[in-house]
């Protein structure tokens, strides 16, 4: 019996993940609009049963993309925020960890832009309002960092929400020129060089 939950566990896991490779390829290569369901269960090697046994709609397939990105960037951010130590410390830590996960992560940050963009068209306002809860986490846990640095008078006297709003936005630029620039661009650099400013004009 634990030997078939443990295979029945087993290809869940593996259906699950052909799935979302299947999709995050034709979603970055033929947009969300031009595959069709018959596209991804050929693409992922399941039949159209399996897919509907898994995801309830296409629109569920994608959104597990974004969740996923998002989910890691977020789950970083909240790690930092939870840690003990310097603010400051914590978030060069932070800006070393957020490099990692985009190099690692590339082609699933390619198309999390490109589900942005639109996403009131690809979305439905239930998931909508998920991808949104989203960056509301992510700001509300950099706007904690920042409160936490000016109480422990690491950080002068700012508008910690403000703040968040401008770190995030920052990064979602350099975001942009990077997978615009690949080869001649590096996010890594460009985030450190980033946080060297923002710490030269954020400390006491």
């Amino acid at each position: 019996m634990a030997k078939d939950k443990v295979e029945k566990s087993r290809e869940k896991a593996a259906n699950e993940q052909a799935i979302k490779a299947a999709a995050l390829k034709l979603f970055s290569e033929k947009g969300f609009y031009a595959t069709s369901t018959r596209d991804l269960t050929e693409a992922a090697g399941v039949s159209k049963g399996t897919l509907y046994w898994y995801y309830k709609s296409k629109e569920e397939v994608a959104f597990s993309l974004v969740s996923d990105m998002l989910g890691d960037f977020l789950e970083l951010i909240e790690r930092a925020r939870d840690e003990g130590g310097p603010v400051i410390a914590r978030l060069e830590r932070l800006v070393a960890d957020v490099a990692e996960l985009y190099y690692r992560e590339t082609d699933y940050l390619r198309l999390l832009w490109k589900f942005r963009a639109d996403r009131s068209f690809i979305f439905s306002k239930e998931y909508t309002e998920r991808v949104t809860s989203y960056y509301v986490k992510i700001r509300g846990a950099l706007e904690a960092m920042v409160e936490q640095g000016i109480a422990a008078g690491e950080i002068r006297e700012v508008d910690p929400r403000l703040m968040a709003f401008i770190l995030l936005g920052i990064t979602e630029g350099l975001e942009v020129e990077w997978l615009e620039n690949e080869e001649e661009f590096s996010m890594r650099d460009a985030l450190e060089v980033t946080m060297r400013m923002m710490v030269t004009s954020l400390t006491r």
